[in-house]
């Protein structure tokens, strides 16, 4: 039997002169040194003797210290390794292979890109080991896969942690800039603002006294909108979803697990339109109706708003399909409706388990948008004890199947409407109830319900304040 040939050694991805060229920077240049000290890990060198040298520059760069063949050489011989990596010779040969410092950018690209290979031939080698383990929750380890592997494209932006002194001075701030000129920009802008332009920080929802209360939608935000069956809540998350997507035109993802696409797009188009839903239903429409429903078709197409309606998925199937929402279509905002209708990771679904599942939910779908670093949205139901209360007000305690909602959610808003139970009680009014902010204050907010459009609107007082004055002082000769 002839013996099989040898097959040739793949060596994993690397650039030995890319590796040098920094080193070599770092050793001639201060720049240089501080450039691949805080964008490079010693991880994305491949080869040792680089890592030894990375690392004792790393230090004198910590230390603030100068940095050159003399000086690193006498770290090393310090820590005993310098005959480990060649001597004062290969330092010397470092220093000569540098090319110009001006260019260091690219050369950490180059390292950082052979890394970067590495560690995706890594993951995929840890995920065909899972795979081949043959696994009872197959389910669980797609989601892993697709973390290790979400985590490796955003492993530039993530890090190990900042300092205070690297926020303040800019080095590590979101912006770039240092904290004390950034707030003088941001107070400029402010007194350059009219006083009708909003000052709102986060995403505005258009829902005014709601921006106020909530400063718009925080980035990396889990905001739960808990209602009774029938209150409206699907359609004030997709109000909202409208607003955040047409007037501010940020792409946004729909996980839709009771009603279809084509559904949603029927109420949205109601909305938009303001023609009644069963005149689309009945094709009842006059010239100008039809004429409205033309032109919002035409308007909607031009901003970004996915819907995925296939029910039954699990939390694990709604972070995968998130993260590739973002990654394709770039999203700032997530809504799920609604989260009774989510599965847990496991297989079991026993009543005795189904508190534990929701808890693993809502902690999963918080770590989501931090992850993501976007608002997510997500419908929730409330259990039958708001029908015995008397007023029918909704409290904290009547989400259903977890108390750990309270505690994983950053914000936490009930929907009520006093005409779901009494048609004659404030008909068209609806109050939103902020029971949880964790970034301001809480209390209630009046919005108008349109329920022949599944539509929420600003509410506006018949009476303004100047009105009620001029009506006092008409009136104030009657007064006893």
């Amino acid at each position: 039997m002839p013996e099989p040939e040898n097959k040739k050694v793949r060596v994993p991805p690397n650039s030995k002169e890319s590796e040098m060229m920094v080193l070599g920077c770092m050793l001639t240049s201060v720049n240089a040194l501080n450039v691949a000290s805080d964008s490079l890990d010693v991880a994305d060198f491949y080869y040792t003797e680089h890592q030894i040298v990375f690392t004792a520059l790393k230090i004198a760069y910590k230390a603030d210290k100068p940095a050159d063949i003399h000086l690193i050489a006498e770290e090393l011989k310090r820590q005993d390794r310098l005959e480990s990596i060649g001597g004062v010779s290969y330092l010397t040969t470092l220093a000569q292979y540098a090319g110009t410092s001006a260019f260091i950018e690219e050369y950490v690209n180059l390292v950082r890109d052979k890394a970067l290979l590495r560690r995706m031939i890594d993951a995929a080698q840890r995920i065909e080991k899972s795979a081949l383990d043959d696994p009872p929750n197959v389910g669980a380890v797609l989601d892993e896969a697709q973390a290790q592997l979400f985590n490796i494209s955003q492993a530039t932006q993530r890090n190990a942690g900042v300092t205070i002194k690297e926020l303040i001075s800019g080095v590590k701030a979101e912006t770039g800039m240092p904290f004390l000129k950034e707030l003088q920009e941001r107070q400029q802008l402010f007194q350059e603002k009219g006083p009708n332009e909003s000052n709102i920080t986060g995403i505005p929802t258009h829902f005014l006294d709601m921006d106020k209360m909530l400063n718009g939608f925080l980035p990396s935000n889990l905001i739960i909108l808990g209602a009774r069956p029938s209150m409206g809540k699907t359609a004030l998350a997709i109000n909202i979803a409208e607003n955040i997507c047409f007037k501010n035109n940020i792409p946004v993802g729909i996980f839709s697990l009771e009603m279809s696409a084509t559904q949603l797009l029927h109420r949205i188009i109601c909305s938009q339109t303001e023609v009644e839903s069963s005149k689309i239903v009945t094709g009842s429409l006059s010239g100008q109706e039809y004429q409205k429903i033309v032109a919002a078709a035409h308007s909607m197409q031009k901003h970004v708003m996915i819907i995925d309606d296939q029910p039954g998925l699990k939390i694990t199937d709604i972070r995968a399909r998130s993260r590739r929402m973002k990654e394709a279509y770039n999203v700032g905002f997530i809504v799920i409706d609604y989260l009774q209708l989510i599965s847990g990771s496991g297989t079991n679904r026993s009543s005795e388990s189904r508190q534990i599942e929701i808890s693993e939910i809502s902690r999963m779908l918080k770590t989501l948008a931090r992850e993501l670093n976007i608002p997510i949205l997500c419908g929730a139901q409330l259990s039958r004890k708001v029908e015995e209360r008397q007023g029918h007000r909704p409290m904290m305690s009547d989400l259903r199947e977890s108390g750990s909602l309270e505690q994983d959610a950053d914000v936490v808003m009930f929907l009520f409407r006093r005409d779901y139970y009494d048609k004659n009680d404030k008909p068209g009014l609806a109050e939103i109830i902020v029971a949880k902010n964790r970034h301001g204050g809480v209390g209630d907010i009046s919005l108008t319900f349109r329920k022949e459009l599944g539509q929420f609107t600003n509410y506006t007082s018949l009476q303004v304040p100047s009105q009620v004055k001029s009506n006092r002082e008409a009136f104030s000769a009657f007064s006893p």
